[in-house]
């Protein structure tokens, strides 16, 4: 009985030969076979990059809006100052666990115009109405947005509502100055929550009250 001949490897990788008892050589197998690259579909990250940018722009362009009470004059600067703040919103991160919601983005900006004018209309009716009365006061307000722009646009927004402003915040807690004391904070506040909440598409936590 005559001894297996080892395996015997060759220096290039295409070719081998296995050297069977028998003498019989098994063939060699096929060359490897060259697998064309596949270029990376980045349609879905353009869109993803436009969106945020359409978004940027509609949200800047109301605020904009609001503080220049829609001034056509106001576009000299109010069309460059959008560009440029759309595109540093491009240098900071996005953040993974919020996003911007095309729907919620044309809801809160068409409620956000109608408070802007509720606001100017009720420093108005005080300022020539004396007998409405002030009776100033601080509350406290539970922070439960997440940090970064959903929480950033919650504190801000509530400056422009009628009769508040935001004071400080300490920690999670937001303290609230009021016109009146009478007012009731809770629902008008609930309300813009769960408003930033549909703008940025951020889920709805356990109901909460002060």
């Amino acid at each position: 009985m005559r001894a297996t001949t080892p395996l015997r490897l060759t220096a290039s990788a295409r070719v081998h030969s296995l050297t069977l008892a028998d003498g019989q050589v098994s063939p060699p197998p096929d060359a490897a076979q060259v697998v064309p690259a596949i270029r990376p579909d980045n349609t879905p990250k353009r869109l993803h990059i436009v969106r945020r940018c359409l978004l940027s722009m509609l949200v800047l362009s109301v605020l904009w809006g609001a503080l220049t009470d829609w001034r056509a004059d106001a576009l000299v600067f109010g069309i460059p100052a959008v560009v440029l703040g759309a595109a540093i919103a491009f240098l900071f991160p996005h953040p993974p666990h919020w996003r911007l919601s095309l729907r919620g983005a044309l809801v809160f900006a068409l409620w956000f115009a109608v408070q802007s004018v509720r606001g100017a209309v009720d420093v108005a009716l005080r300022a020539f109405a004396p007998a409405m009365g002030l009776r100033p006061c601080f509350r406290p307000y539970p922070l439960t947005l997440p940090q970064g722009a959903p929480r950033v646009m919650f504190i801000n927004t509530i400056t422009l509502l009628p009769g508040t402003l935001s004071a400080e915040v300490m920690g999670d807690t937001l303290i609230v100055h009021l016109l009146d004391a009478r007012t009731d904070l809770a629902p008008a506040l609930a309300d813009l929550d769960a408003r930033i909440r549909a703008l940025f598409a951020l889920p709805h936590p356990t109901e909460h009250s002060i």
